[in-house]
């Protein structure tokens, strides 16, 4: 059996705890992933495992112990109730967690393809709003996510959770500078593939609706703040606006990329239906 850590001052415990705050997930390389269910996503998608932390005392679920029983001993790390619920931030915490080592990954892990849909999450600062955005992206479909820097701790335990796991089944590309999405944009292009750039802003000159979005899409959204800045504004082939017809004037960042995303997957849809169709009628 595992020796269990009691102390709180434990140099073990005191690292994991440090792990809350974004300069030391940032030093160490490593974030916290925490529930049942996220910990076992990230494994099944291969998530590069530093240590498993879990609570023997708190693990009610065989599923969470099928975890420990597969996690090599020397990855394992047992800690009593109290140092556990230390750690994590859930009211109710599941008695395990994972510590996963922070890869890089580059616009390059985006599959280029003639239906490509990249949603770009440009300079967020809400950690709950990209999580939303990057599980909205996954629930659709879109080939991946570019979070463009400078931005919100994609590894803040916050965004992971509001991920529900999409950040470890969809590509997402972080940390991307503006320059390096301008370069990646043009290679696309030198590719052959003819990349449509949408802006979404509440001052587009184009209703949502009216874009005919059956092509190679990058889809940008902006700040909660202040939306794109004005030179990626400019660079974009379209800018586009949702409808308001009430009082309000805009809506959350999240539930906007909701509406963009699933208006450009209906259109994609309808063009399968009818593509399915017309390959179903026999000429005379």
């Amino acid at each position: 059996m595992d020796p269990l850590i009691t102390g709180q001052h434990n140099p073990k415990v005191k690292r994991l705890r440090s792990l809350r705050l974004r300069k030391h997930r940032e030093r160490e390389r490593l974030y916290l992933v925490d529930g049942i269910r996220l910990v076992d996503e990230a494994l099944s998608a291969g998530g590069p495992l530093d240590t498993l932390v879990y609570a023997p005392e708190l693990l009610v679920s065989d599923r969470a112990r099928a975890i420990v029983e597969r996690t090599d001993s020397a990855r394992r790390l047992p800690v009593s109730a109290a140092v556990f619920r230390s750690l994590s931030d859930r009211d109710d915490p599941q008695g395990i967690a994972a510590v996963l080592r922070i890869e890089d990954r580059s616009l390059s892990i985006l599959p280029l393809t003639p239906d490509m849909l990249v949603v770009v999450a440009y300079q967020l600062s809400d950690p709950g709003n990209l999580g939303a955005i990057i599980r909205t992206a996954d629930a659709a479909g879109a080939t991946g996510v570019a979070v463009v820097t400078p931005s919100v701790d994609l590894y803040d335990p916050q965004t992971v959770r509001a991920t529900m796991g999409s950040l470890f089944d969809l590509p997402v590309a972080h940390p991307v500078t503006p320059d390096g999405l301008d370069a990646w944009i043009a290679e696309v292009r030198e590719a052959g593939i003819p990349l449509l750039v949408v802006g979404s802003s509440a001052h587009g000159e184009h209703d949502h609706f009216d874009v005919d979005y059956r092509r190679p899409l990058a889809l940008l959204l902006g700040s909660e703040r202040s939306g794109l800045p004005d030179d990626v504004r400019r660079r974009a082939d379209l800018l586009v606006r949702l409808p308001m017809a009430g009082r309000a004037t805009s809506l959350n960042v999240s539930a906007a990329a909701a509406a963009l995303i699933y208006e450009i997957i209906r259109q994609r849809s309808q063009r399968s239906q009818r593509s399915e169709r017309s390959q179903s009628v026999t000429p005379e």
